[in-house]
């Protein structure tokens, strides 16, 4: 049995049947979770597919991809790829779900082929190479960690970002292990290709992809220097010289733009975020630790999307064990370095994982901890693992064979598990507070389906477990006002509190924005009693507006936007034109004055409609610099279009205006 199936797995053609086997398993494992919906920021990135309008044509293409609001570069990449599963919104999670497996288990084959390149560069035979480089993808691709990045649709821009970084690399490590470290021509094109195309590619999806290069230093200093060291060569002036254009250049940009945000840092400025960078950066250390546990010892249920529960480092020694682990994580770095030679795969692993959390796990102000931060760090932790296994001669080939076996079935299941629980929202969210105690937005997040179900004592009591757990969270805070009007009891000291905080904050973010946006809108749908009559709303707002009128940004705006509103409800025409006036000018975006005179129009104040619409203190969009904001609008500009919605616009509202004079003309 055993030379049988050391014949076996000897046939290349095994190799490759084995590796769709594992393909398809990975399929069949995902398969429950594309029957769920869409969840937290798939609402409002996926939007965008409804904002010109179906995309059907070239304008409304280019305004589409130029739209993207998240991080630096507005992702279009990203958002491009969305458009093959749907060009409007509202629009069926399915597609996009099975469209982000896809490019999971396409991401599997080319890590199958890097992780191959590196072990014939570390000198394996062409079979064993391809059998370890199996078990090592295999690893990864059916580990339960990743659901929450390949079922999350909006997570597609950490998928695309991590798929065009591992080709950039499997295209460095094959042109490196067929030809010496020189500096030709041909050198410099699949170099430039590499790094700069593909990182170029991986950037625009998310801008992780600019750690391409760091990754690339990685390979270099590791596993390719111990191949060079082995057959004797030695790197050339031109090669180094190669390696400072190619990596340097984009790894200087990096740490110049991450260089803006040091003055925060050294400043003990929190932002938006309930800790400072410092914080943020001493607490990152026990959660890289916490990472690594869930990567080495999976479990099906672990924290889901939800991990606000913790407790954020004050100091080296707050908690003590915030000294500790950074310690540990130092002293691994130095003995990686150290060893990267005489053990190049554990090297690269632990240096591989370290550099890919550089950005998103420093002290840049980002959320404390998400799942989907390993997904491309963890892609070389299984190559030791597997390699060492593989290299077990002392154990027969039918144990060798059915230990990994086992071991990725196993993955398997608990992937399976878990990509169920992402088919059920319910049974989700039950699951993720019961995982997560000590989340806030757990507890509040089963509050909405208890109370969806009619369970308002349930609902009631997580919404106030959140409350005990954050007392200043927006979300919970205004959620009870909402419990409390539903129930018919008085809402006046939630609501009292609400605005405490608000004042307390000064300015707002898009987060604090968009929840005061939920909470006005229900008050003005009157229900909410003796708080939803006019007069309590207009002087909420005003409150609102002293206590942030420093506050120009979205939150101002949006404040303006529900004062013109309500006085529109009162028939005050000319209060209304004047807070949406002050609104065009606030914005600073012709979009602002065109919906403006949309609004009065719409409750039949034609002349203020067209007074504002052709105000003179018209904004213009602005130029300069790289943005995708700017490239956005120069796009408008060169296109007219806001000169023409505001052409289409005043005809409509004139034409309306005249159909109302007609009668009173007979």
């Amino acid at each position: 049995m055993s030379r049988w199936l050391a014949a076996v797995s000897a046939r290349p053609v095994t190799l490759f049947i084995a590796l769709g086997l594992i393909l398809g398993l990975a399929w069949l494992v995902y398969w429950p979770g594309l029957a769920g919906g869409f969840l937290f920021d798939d609402y409002s990135n996926l939007a965008l597919l409804g904002m010109y309008g179906r995309v059907d044509d070239w304008q409304t293409f280019w305004l589409y991809v130029l739209s993207g609001f998240s991080g630096p570069t507005g992702r279009p990449l990203a958002h491009l790829s969305f458009l093959m599963d749907a060009n409007l919104w509202p629009a069926d999670p399915w597609p996009f779900k099975r469209s982000n497996v896809l490019i999971h288990l396409a991401t599997g084959a080319l890590l199958f082929g890097l992780l191959r390149s590196l072990l014939l560069a570390a000198g394996q035979p062409k079979a064993r190479a391809g059998w370890i480089a199996l078990l090592a993808m295999a690893l990864w691709l059916l580990h339960p960690f990743w659901a929450s990045t390949t079922l999350y649709v909006v997570q597609r821009m950490t998928q695309l970002s991590a798929l065009f970084t591992v080709a950039g690399l499997w295209l460095w490590v094959a042109w490196r292990r067929r030809h010496p470290p020189q500096g030709g021509w041909r050198m410099w094109l699949v170099a430039l290709l590499a790094v700069w195309g593909f990182g170029l590619l991986a950037v625009l999806s998310k801008e992780n992809g600019a750690l391409l290069p760091a990754f690339v230093l990685v390979l270099e200093v590791t596993i390719l220097a111990a191949m060079d060291a082995r057959r004797g060569r030695l790197a050339s002036a031109g090669f180094r010289w190669l390696c400072w254009v190619v990596l340097g250049i984009p790894l200087l940009l990096l740490a110049l733009y991450v260089a803006r945000t040091v003055p925060a840092l050294l400043a003990g400025e929190a932002g938006n975020r309930a800790f400072t960078p410092f914080e943020r950066l001493l607490t990152e250390g026990r959660i890289l630790w916490d990472y690594a546990f869930n990567i080495f010892l999976p479990r099906p249920y672990p924290g889901g999307l939800f991990n606000d529960g913790i407790r954020v480092s004050t100091g080296v020694f707050t908690p003590w064990i915030t000294a500790v682990a950074w310690a540990a994580w130092l002293g691994l770095i130095v003995w990686a370095v150290r060893v990267r030679r005489r053990c190049p795969f554990v090297a690269a692993a632990v240096l591989f994982f370290v550099v890919g959390h550089l950005l998103e796990s420093s002290f840049l102000q980002l959320e404390l901890y998400f799942e989907h931060r390993n997904y491309l760090p963890a892609m070389l932790v299984g190559l030791p693992l597997a390699s060492w296994w593989v290299a077990r001669a002392a154990v027969p080939v039918n144990i060798r064979i059915a230990v990994p076996v086992g071991v990725v079935l196993l993955l398997a299941v608990m992937t399976f598990m878990r990509a169920d629980l992402w088919s059920s929202p319910y049974l989700q969210a039950l699951k993720w507070a019961q995982v997560n105690p000590e989340s806030p937005r757990a507890q509040h997040n089963l509050a909405g389906f208890w109370w969806e179900v009619g369970n308002y004592s349930e609902a009631a009591r997580l919404n106030d477990r959140a409350i005990a757990l954050d007392p200043d969270g927006l979300a919970w805070l205004m959620t009870r006002v909402m419990y409390q009007c539903a129930q018919d009891e008085p809402p006046e000291a939630a609501l009292a509190k609400v605005e405490a905080v608000l004042q307390a904050k000064g300015r707002m973010g898009s987060v604090g924005t968009y929840q005061t946006g939920k909470l006005l809108d229900y008050l003005m749908a009157g229900n909410c009693g003796r708080l939803s009559q006019p007069d309590a709303l207009m002087a909420m707002l005003a409150r609102l507006q002293q206590a942030t009128k420093n506050d120009g940004g979205q939150f101002g705006q949006l404040l303006l936007q529900r004062s013109a509103t309500l006085l529109l409800q009162q028939g005050q025409a000319q209060a209304a034109y004047r807070e949406l006036s002050e609104l065009v000018a606030a914005s600073g975006q012709p979009g602002a004055q065109l919906r403006g005179a949309a609004m009065l129009a719409s409750a039949g104040h034609y002349q203020q409609a067209l007074k504002l619409l052709d105000e003179g203190n018209v904004p213009q969009l602005e130029h300069g610099g790289l943005s995708m904001k700017r490239l956005r609008d120069k796009y408008l500009q060169r296109t007219q279009y806001y000169q023409r919605e505001r052409t289409t616009l005043r005809e409509t509202i004139r034409a309306d205006l005249d159909a109302q004079q007609a009668p009173h003309e007979d």
